[in-house]
């Protein structure tokens, strides 16, 4: 019940976080970009007592079901955009789209089973642990990469057209720029991840490959993100089509990650509740 109270309230939060960042930039209020902040701090306050709790009810990370991962991803996404926004103040305006996105995140949470289910045997493992912080470090990375492509997006509509929700943003190549470094980042984060969870698997399993679903999606997904950095490096990518494959590729692994569980059965499945 506390969980469920304090997951509200950083819902809660989140949904201020939003309205004050809208606020911030369609009328240029300062203080409201300041409110937007402490809203953002505060549910993720309360974000972090709710999964604390659910850790001791379950005494395993958040990072069995659906309801836990998806909580948790939203969890590090905030944190994420947070010190990115404290470390360069101009990308503040992302607030009105990761802020939003955050709180639907976890309206999609709670599709999934808030059973409480014990850690298999098979599963306790030190290499888990790493495989997990990587695996949500390379999610936060990605929805950011994928914020900053459609601020880009809707930012060169409206120098041409009209809206006035992204106008404080930078401008395009400062936005370029932060795209490439986010992807970078989640792609080495993506990269750990892979190889953790090989590592992992021949400890649970006694084998480091065994084209399981889960890991063949992971390695097309890694594929689809290089393919990019590629393309970025080798025939210098940027702009609008830069742009859209990161929003491809988030979806793409949005689909490979989360829907493809629903209908092909791989060893994380066995483990997970949906």
């Amino acid at each position: 019940m506390i969980e469920v109270v304090f997951f509200w309230l950083a819902v809660a939060g989140y949904v201020a976080s939003s309205i004050g960042y809208m606020i911030s930039q369609l009328f240029g209020m300062d203080r409201f970009r300041r409110g937007a902040i402490f809203a953002a701090v505060t549910g993720l306050v309360f974000h972090s007592v709710s999964l604390g709790v659910r850790w001791n009810e379950t005494g395993h990370g958040p990072y069995i079901s659906t309801y836990e991962i998806l909580s948790s991803d939203v969890w590090i996404a905030v944190l994420f955009f947070l010190l990115l926004q404290w470390r360069s103040r101009k990308l503040a305006g992302l607030g009105i789209l990761v802020m939003p996105l955050s709180f639907l995140m976890m309206g999609f949470a709670l599709t999934g089973s808030r059973d409480v289910r014990l850690l298999p045997p098979t599963l306790r493992s030190a290499w888990l642990v790493v495989h997990v912080v990587f695996a949500k470090l390379t999610v936060a990375a990605m929805l950011m990469a994928v914020a900053l492509s459609i601020g880009y997006l809707l930012k060169r509509k409206r120098d041409g057209a009209g809206s006035v929700l992204l106008a404080r943003l930078p401008d395009g190549r400062v936005l370029n720029d932060f795209i490439y470094r986010m992807v970078v980042f989640g792609f080495i984060a993506l990269t750990i991840m892979i190889i953790t969870g090989v590592i992992w698997g021949n400890y649970s399993w006694g084998s480091y490959w065994s084209w399981d679903p889960a890991q063949t999606w992971s390695l097309v997904v890694w594929f689809v993100y290089g393919s990019y950095l590629h393309g970025r490096m080798t025939f210098r990518w940027s702009g609008t089509l830069s742009a859209w494959f990161v929003i491809f590729a988030f979806v793409f692994s949005v689909f490979a990650f989360f829907v493809m569980p629903y209908f092909v059965k791989d060893l994380h499945s066995q483990y997970m509740a949906r």
